[in-house]
């Protein structure tokens, strides 16, 4: 007989509940390089991907629960075709911290999602990144420089920076 396929898969004739992981670590140079996981009911390792979200705050502040007002709504909108991973990065200080080491923890966050992908039960071939304002620009270029495996298949740019010289020719920062 035909039967037709609801996109969720059965866990011995129960289906799998949502699950919320607060605070998870996805490296060990920082305390800042925690995130949060949302996982949908029902979701598979064939038919659930993750979406990745980068918060903003000029480099140098915001946090992740910046998001937090958004994550219902955005939860809803996404259905259990993704999982949400909010996520926290080292904030730039000026000295050791810079855009590469921005960049290195989005890469490690995005390795340890790919390494958590049969735990979490989810698919991460095709996997989306959304940015506000720095958070955009750092998933820009993760998505169009770094993007080595090529797992990144989308973008979501919340009014990131994409013209930083003319920013800095612009507004340019105050001498001190």
């Amino acid at each position: 007989s035909c039967k037709k396929d609801t996109g969720t898969e059965q866990n011995q004739g129960t289906t799998i509940p949502e699950k919320e992981i607060l605070n998870v670590a996805y490296a060990t140079a920082s305390a800042e390089q925690k995130m949060d996981v949302y996982l949908p009911s029902n979701r598979s390792t064939t038919k659930t991907f993750p979406f990745i979200m980068i918060h903003g705050g000029s480099w140098l502040g915001g946090d992740k629960s910046d998001f937090n007002d958004n994550i219902v709504s955005i939860k809803s909108l996404l259905d259990s075709s993704y999982a949400i991973f909010n996520i926290n990065y080292r904030l730039a200080n000026g000295s050791t911290i810079l855009l590469q080491q921005q960049l290195d923890d989005i890469t490690a966050a995005i390795n340890f999602i790919q390494t958590k992908s049969t735990e979490y039960q989810i698919n991460t071939s095709k996997i989306v990144v959304m940015g506000a304002s720095a958070g955009a620009h750092l998933a820009l270029l993760k998505s169009y420089k770094l993007n080595t495996n090529n797992s990144i298949k989308a973008v979501v740019d919340l009014f990131g920076p994409t013209n930083l010289t003319w920013m800095y020719n612009s507004h340019p920062l105050p001498s001190t």
